[in-house]
């Protein structure tokens, strides 16, 4: 099964982030195509500079880890990485700029469409 997850909110603002985050570990544990795709403030979740407490979660790094160890595929609004300031070399290794042509290839082609938005 192919799943898209769209994410919109904020990454540290709201836990939308981290609920695509195990939705997506659970379906690349069944051997399952998943693709999360990051659209507005959700595009910081990518960003090498975010530097979290000790005591918080570092996105970041869990969707990289994904990335590397499980082939999660993570694509990012290009238009809303360049309205952040939020450069290509910026990003985490492994994930990508895209757009909206990109996402309504992910909705069209995807068995399953969850939208993550506040």
């Amino acid at each position: 099964m192919k799943l898209t997850i769209q994410v919109i909110a904020p990454p540290y603002s709201y836990e939308d982030m981290d609920t695509a985050i195990h939705i997506a570990e659970a379906a690349l544990e069944k051997g399952h195509e998943v693709t999360i795709f990051l659209f507005a403030d959700a595009v910081l979740a990518t960003s090498k500079h975010v530097k979290p407490m000790k005591i918080d979660r570092n996105i970041p790094m869990k969707l990289q880890n994904l990335i590397q160890e499980k082939g999660l595929d993570v694509q990012i609004c290009s238009l809303c990485m360049e309205y952040r300031g939020l450069r290509v070399e910026d990003i985490i290794e492994g994930s990508s700029p895209s757009g909206l042509p990109g996402l309504a290839e992910l909705i069209t082609t995807s068995d399953r469409f969850i939208s993550l938005s506040p």
